[in-house]
């Protein structure tokens, strides 16, 4: 009698695996994009951090693929969701500045350009991944950071989210605690976020927003984009952790600053929080977990080395960003990927990942699916950038463009070229413009080429300029 009730609990184990492995194939998998702000690529433990500690993150590696040649499509934020969420270069849809609340990029009354006059949010006429994927059944979320349009009417739930969490034109809060809101700050509070509570912490807060929405959806298929503020400034984090990591900074000189490193830590933890959910409500084999970042680490507050610069330059400190994806039966745990990839290529990515086809989207990122999965070949012969802005860290409008290990970085104002062989010299401090003149003019004229087939909203001459105007 107790082998026959042993049999008969083994069998029904049995069965109830075998129908949900079934269901998990009949179903498309969810998708769950973790995009941290301004995190560096060198910011986290499985990218040669000795300082910051993410275990947690680490652990994620360890479960999929890890790319080291991933690139935002711009040094700052706004343009780089938008190509997240549009699979297009910013340049082609006109969006190359990022966008602040008080209106156009400012730019030097004296300097040598005048830059674009970018739209100020990404056109609705513009597909956005969650329109998409409706095409499947999927419920999408926008929680948090959105700062890719100014006005209401172009916030998430106007373009194909259902869900909109503290979403809204800023793209840093006035502060970390709740109830987010703060006199001292020229954003005074957070919008699209309700029952505001005293002494919460904005990146825990965020964190149960999503954990909720996965529970509440969790039949399934849904697209979660958990689009955190942190790790951008204003730098505040628990004084616990802030307390840990000073007493660190003791006798290392990798990195300088307690309360980013603080920040990170609890980013890590509250990723781990997330990875946890998935896995108590039986998702973690049906859903695909996507973590990056916007663009480069901030270098007033982390050391990006052996990358040049940070966020805000067009050098690789302020463009090539962390990338993870893990895909249970799909991507192969602890897998390794040197190709370079850009941000354009993720809505082509979650979209075939989605079981949906790329052909009638007018797109110029290309899927990471034959890379992911080693079945496919891969073709893509350059990346560009084009960056005609004052940012408000480097103040050095320009472009770039990677062809193989070679990129060619030119400057507008102060007009300058670089070129360097990434394979080896990836913090950039060899130019071999000097050497080699013909891979120059060739370069220049590829990304020419690239940039006019958008018909793009281009930089001007400003007739003030004045040369000696940052001397002044």
């Amino acid at each position: 009698m107790r082998l026959s009730k042993i049999f008969l609990s083994v069998f029904y184990l049995l069965q109830l695996s075998f129908h949900s492995n079934l269901l998990a194939q009949e179903r498309p998998p969810n998708i769950v994009y973790i995009l941290i702000d301004d995190l560096g690529w060198k910011d986290l433990g499985c990218y040669g951090s000795e300082f910051y500690e993410t275990p947690n993150i680490d652990k994620l590696r360890a479960q999929g693929m890890k790319f080291t040649a991933a690139y935002s499509a711009s040094p700052v934020c706004s343009p780089s969701r938008a190509s997240i969420l549009t699979g297009k270069n910013p340049a082609n849809i006109g969006f190359t500045g990022h966008i602040t609340a008080i209106g156009k990029h400012r730019f030097p009354e004296e300097g040598r350009i005048i830059p674009p006059d970018d739209y100020m949010h990404v056109s609705l006429e513009e597909k956005m991944i969650p329109e998409i994927l409706l095409q499947s059944g999927y419920t999408s979320a926008s929680i948090g950071k959105w700062h890719v349009g100014e006005e209401e009417k172009y916030f998430p739930t106007h373009q194909g989210f259902a869900i909109n969490i503290a979403g809204y034109e800023h793209g840093s809060p006035p502060t970390y605690w709740g109830p987010f809101e703060s006199e001292k700050s020229w954003n005074p509070v957070i919008k699209n976020l309700d029952n505001r509570e005293e002494g919460q912490y904005l990146t825990n807060r965020l964190t149960d927003e999503a954990i909720n929405f996965i529970g509440e959806n969790k039949e399934g298929p849904f697209f979660l984009y958990l689009s955190h503020y942190a790790v951008h400034t204003p730098l505040e984090a628990p004084d616990s952790l802030v307390n840990k990591y000073e007493l660190k900074l003791e006798g290392q000189k990798e990195q300088k600053n307690a309360i980013y490193a603080a920040m990170i830590e609890n980013m890590d933890w509250n990723v781990g929080r997330l990875l946890k959910s998935l896995d108590s409500l039986g998702l973690e084999g049906n859903t695909i977990v996507i973590l990056g970042s916007d663009n480069g680490g901030e270098g007033r507050v982390t050391n990006n080395a052996p990358l040049r610069e940070g966020k805000g330059y067009i050098y690789e400190g302020g463009i090539r960003v962390p990338l993870v994806i893990k895909w249970p039966g799909k991507v192969k745990p602890n897998s390794l990927s040197d190709v370079p990839v850009i941000t354009d290529d993720m809505l082509p990515t979650i979209v075939e990942m989605a079981g949906l086809s790329n052909d009638n989207q007018d797109i110029d990122g290309v899927s990471l699916l034959p890379l992911l999965t080693g079945e496919g070949g891969w073709d893509r012969d350059m990346l560009c950038w084009y960056y005609p802005h004052y940012s408000p860290q480097a103040k050095m409008p320009g472009y770039a463009i990677r062809m193989g290990d070679y990129k060619l970085v030119e400057y507008y104002d102060p007009p300058s070229v670089e070129l360097f062989d990434l394979s080896k010299d990836i913090g950039e401090t060899n130019d071999l413009s000097g050497v080699d003149v013909q891979k120059v003019e060739e370069m220049k004229a590829s990304f020419k080429e690239w940039l006019m087939e958008f018909n793009p909203i281009l930089h001007t001459d400003n007739p003030n300029y004045n040369p000696n105007y940052r001397s002044n």
